[in-house]
């Protein structure tokens, strides 16, 4: 290469360098040399070197308008004010309103707002200001609602502390605070916690964990299922820990419940059946013009509420979990509504 060509090299090296924070001389020269080769700064003495990166510096500042002040003199510290009229990205119109539906879905209120942010806005700083003002101005064709709807805060030590344990791959002891018992009481849970995910239709942060035990009033008993735990209701207390044990190699199988039911003539007039579980298979269609439908879930509990949403529309006949869980929330909700009498 040129010497043109190695100073635009090391002075690319050095901008990627201070795009992830403020770093002095010294670390900066070694990203370099480590991302380009230890000979990137081929100089006979430190004075040379430092003359070297000085001009690195400035071919950013003057040639590629980037704005990096010296924070620190005394510890030749620097760091990316602004881009200044540097825009070397520039998205075509499909990925403009992808990134305009990312930065309209995750407002206040939205699973991790506050960093997707962040991270669209460094994107949206290097566009063109035309694409910068079409971001502004206009609105995507598509927008999610990713609003949480928990009255409550999560704490940040509970964020923090389930990610350690998912990353760590160890157990995880908590107190929860659920909706169920009648005494109020937090239960003391131990899991193996998988992953954190958002369910948008029920706006809440869960934890996908395998369930082994839970401590309350009655003491220790066991689980050891699959359960999902709303973030907002796991306490910020003592209880809260990762604890040593690591979890094994492969956590336990997900149960599969069969699932079999049968959709209305209204439902299936257009003959298309959404697709909502795996393995799913669309069948006969009876005299009455009911079409039968088969698939499986792992989750038996939004399975069942999901198809209870078709109201008279859909009837669960199958797998015996499914129709027993349907039957339960049907009368459940006649009694509800008086239709049938209160037990007791």
């Amino acid at each position: 290469m040129t010497p043109h060509q190695q100073r635009l090299v090391r002075s690319l090296s050095i901008l990627r360098c201070l795009q992830t924070g403020a770093a002095d001389r010294e670390t900066l020269i070694a990203y370099v040399q480590d991302e380009c080769g230890p000979l990137a700064y081929e100089a006979a003495g430190e004075r040379s070197l430092e003359s070297q990166f000085a001009r690195d510096i400035k071919f950013l500042r003057e040639n590629l308008f980037v704005n990096i002040p010296n924070v620190d003199r005394s510890r030749n510290m620097y760091e990316i004010e602004n881009f200044g009229d540097f825009r070397p990205l520039a998205l075509t119109e499909p990925e403009l309103d992808a990134l305009m539906t990312l930065l309209q879905s995750f407002q206040a209120g939205a699973p991790q707002s506050e960093e997707i942010s962040i991270f669209l806005a460094r994107i949206a700083a290097l566009l063109p200001p035309d694409q910068q003002k079409a971001l502004k101005t206009k609105q995507a064709r598509l927008r999610f609602d990713l609003r949480r709807r928990d009255g409550e805060t999560i704490a940040p030590v509970v964020l923090r502390t389930v990610d350690r344990a998912i990353r760590e791959k160890r157990h995880l002891q908590f107190a929860y605070q659920t909706a169920r018992p009648m005494d109020d009481l937090p239960r003391i849970h131990e899991v193996q916690p998988d992953h954190q995910f958002f369910d948008p239709s029920r706006g809440h942060l869960y934890l996908d964990a395998f369930w082994l035990t839970s401590d309350g009033p009655a003491g220790k008993t066991k689980q050891e299922r699959w359960q999902d735990f709303r973030l907002d209701r796991i306490l910020a207390d003592d209880n809260l820990r990762v604890l040593s044990q690591k979890m094994p190699p492969t956590l336990p199988k997900r149960p599969r419940y069969p699932l079999e039911y049968w959709l209305s003539p209204q439902i299936v007039r257009l003959g298309q059946v959404t697709r909502h579980f795996e393995e799913m298979a669309v069948h006969e269609t009876d005299a009455n013009g009911w079409v039968r439908v088969t698939g499986a879930t792992d989750d038996l509990f939004q399975a069942t509420r999901l198809l209870l949403g078709y109201g008279p529309n859909c009837r669960v006949t199958g797998g015996p979990q499914a129709k027993q869980e349907m039957e339960k929330l049907i009368r459940d909700m006649a009694t509800v509504y008086g239709f049938l009498p209160q037990k007791g």
